[in-house]
Order: C-alpha cells, then structure tokens, then sequence
C-alpha cells in the first residue's frame, strides 16, 4: 500500500524586502528591475571573449489561470508551462490551499514577475542549494502593486494567483538554465499553501 504523501504548511508572509531577504529584490516598476545574470563557468586558463560569458535576459508576458482545482501557467515563448499546483479545502477550517510538489531554479540568471494588472499573487521560493527541503521555502503575499526579481538558483514555481486568470510581465536569462526538484517523489511531500492575504506582516 502506497504511504500518503506528507503535507508541509508553507509560512505566509507579506512581500516586503526584509521577507524577500536571500530570496530576491521586491519592486514596482517592470521597466527598471533588473535581472542578475551569471558568468558562464570556465574551467581552463583562457579568457572567454563572448560578451563577457555573459548570456541576455529577455522579456516575456504569461498568464497563470485556474481551471477547475488546478492552476497552470501557459502561453510562455521561452519556458516551460503546465500545471503549477491543484487546490484543495481544509475540512477543519474551510480555508482554500493549494499544493504543489514541482519546483525549479535558473542557474544561468535570476527571474522577474509582476501581476500585469496588479491582481493579487502570492510567489513560493526557497534560497539556493541543492539540498532543498520543504522546511526551506516561504510563500509572500503580493497585493498586486509589488513584483520581486528572484536571486540566481532560487527555488520557486509559477507566481500563484489568488483566483482567475492573471497576466504575468516576466524577465529571464535567455539560456534558461533550469533544474528542477520534485518534492512528491523526492521527499514524499506536497507543500500547502494557503490562498489568501497574510494575517500578519
């Protein structure tokens, strides 16, 4: 018989700089963030020439939408979509979650994401490292107005819409250097996120 998966309360804070510390720079305007972007690594003795070992960051606009209980993410030019985690209803308390097991990190470059029309999102992330654990992550609350430019290897998914169908303005390293961690298969865990505003700062 199958074990059942462990579930693991994210903590819900709101996106300020002092939450986001490690994890990336909160901002509001799209057109003036930045995007960290990583040398190419270089083993031997001779100098890379190409713009420095440096790739680009490109721009990019994709939408989030729930269908059913699930959220995806789709119409991306240059990454992946697909489901970024199934809502469920705590019978206890009558709250909305929503868990989600799939996380990756660009090693090439940081991520930026803002809501396009300022609806509210929340962002999942965890700090760099291979050894990530479920205990590692934090979810920030975003009432719309605040997007954040993830640090390089920084752990997260797809920005988490609060319901509908949100429009994301997004900057990403154009090698998109991605790895990913699967947390049901690696750890036997979902993570639970709740949909809603923090109580709390």
């Amino acid at each position: 018989m199958a074990t059942p998966c462990k579930y693991y309360d994210v903590p819900l804070k709101k996106l300020n700089s002092k939450n986001a510390e490690g994890l990336g720079n909160v901002f509001t305007d799209f057109e003036d963030v930045e995007v960290e972007l990583c040398k190419w690594p270089n083993p031997g003795k001779r100098p890379l020439i190409s713009r420095g070992g440096y790739g680009t960051f490109i721009e990019d606009e994709f939408k989030v939408y729930w269908r059913g209980s699930t959220v995806l993410s789709g119409d991306h030019k240059s990454a992946r979509g697909g489901a970024a985690g199934k809502a469920v209803v705590d019978p206890e308390t009558n709250s909305n979650y929503v868990l989600v097991h799939w996380l990756s990190a660009h090693l090439d470059a940081g991520e930026a994401f803002i809501p396009k029309n300022g609806e509210p999102s929340i962002f999942l992330l965890a700090p760099p490292g291979d050894n990530v654990k479920a205990e590692d992550f934090v979810a920030l609350y975003s009432d719309g107005s605040y997007g954040i430019s993830i640090h390089p290897g920084v752990w997260h998914t797809a920005p988490l819409p609060l319901s509908g169908e949100v429009v994301y303005k997004n900057k990403q390293g154009s090698i998109y250097a991605t790895v990913d961690c699967l947390l049901l298969k690696e750890q036997d865990t979902c993570l639970k996120i709740p949909l809603r505003k923090p109580e709390e700062d």
